[in-house]
């Protein structure tokens, strides 16, 4: 057996990328090598360790438990290296604030905001990350999630931002296409069935739900419906003319407010679901992350206010489409 002082860094990091990707395939292509070179060197590591690493399974890779304990430690001492080169040649990611966001979230309430936190610090570097999928905090470079969900996250400190509200909204000019001078006061939710209803595939049921909630169920059955692969795509279809999209009341309030769309139904669907502020549960916050923090959620408390206002005084603004 060689020495363990002799353990190749490059074999450290093949080993690591195997682990994360729990594949030898995808390993190989991050680091620029073949699957079969990835499978060497995992060999010769395991010779020099004396204990597997992996199970081998096809294509697929699992850690064993010793290589789990290995894998972390291993994992951690390649961050520190990374963090000790970074502030060696003045690179430190200490100011950087790196944020996983919904797509949807980012576009329509997070990037229209997200100026006035650069305003107030500008000292914070932001890198976002726009996805669907969840990350695993243990193996992501993220330092905090904004997530959709009740709010159930295993493991993980959650802190809602709001709550989803679901209303139909098309855009004004449609709106009186459709259903000429009727008074508002008498649109019901029935009268959407002489619409085009946009889904969204990542928002599958909220027609369902929403129209369900205002006893219109029969809607679903007669109108016409167009699907988009994205609940963003659904609402500028709306903004468009393209028919009616529901949609989270937080999304669209300044589309409402500036009479790009209006939302003529008195009825809003509150949802248990919503938007959380999320961030690994065991990890102490960081000044960039806690900065974040405590902006977010009070910009979060200011549109729920806001709205809540409005609700309040739906028939005041439903005026403005007469």
């Amino acid at each position: 057996m060689r020495l363990l002082s002799q353990v190749n860094l490059n074999s450290l990091k093949i080993v690591e990328s195997a682990a994360r990707h729990r594949n030898f395939t995808r390993a190989g292509e991050e680091q620029f090598i073949t699957a079969s070179a990835v499978s060497q060197r995992v060999k010769s590591l395991e010779d020099q360790l004396r204990f597997k690493i992996f199970q081998r399974g096809g294509n697929a890779v699992s850690l064993t438990p010793e290589g789990e304990t290995y894998v972390s430690r291993v994992r951690e001492a390649l961050e520190r290296i990374v963090a000790a080169s970074m502030e060696a040649t003045g690179q430190s990611q200490a100011h950087v604030l790196k944020i996983s966001v919904l797509p949807t979230f980012a576009t329509r309430w997070l990037f229209p905001r997200l100026p006035l936190f650069q305003r107030q610090y500008p000292e914070i570097e932001m890198r976002v990350s726009t996805s669907y999928a969840t990350n695993e905090f243990a193996t992501s470079e993220f330092d905090l999630e904004i997530r959709y969900g009740d709010g159930n996250f295993p493991d993980l400190a959650a802190d809602l931002l709001f709550k989803e509200d679901l209303t139909p909204v098309c855009s004004k000019k449609l709106f009186h296409e459709i259903l000429g001078g009727k008074p508002v006061s008498k649109v019901t939710p029935d009268d959407l069935r002489y619409f085009t209803l946009l889904h969204s595939d990542t928002c599958t049921q909220n027609w369902q739900s929403w129209l369900g909630f205002a006893g219109a169920s029969s809607v679903l059955g007669e109108a016409k419906s167009i699907y988009f692969d994205s609940c963003m795509m659904s609402y500028e279809a709306a903004n468009a003319g393209m028919g009616f999209a529901v949609a989270n009341r937080a999304y669209m309030a300044s589309d409402i407010r500036a009479e790009r769309l209006v939302a003529p139904f008195a009825v809003h669907h509150p949802n248990t679901a919503g938007w959380y502020f999320v961030s690994p549960v065991t990890a102490p916050y960081t000044r960039k992350v806690e900065l974040f923090k405590q902006w977010i959620m009070a910009e979060a408390a200011l549109t729920q206010c806001q709205l809540d206002a409005e609700i309040a005084s739906g028939p005041v603004l439903r005026q403005a489409m007469a």
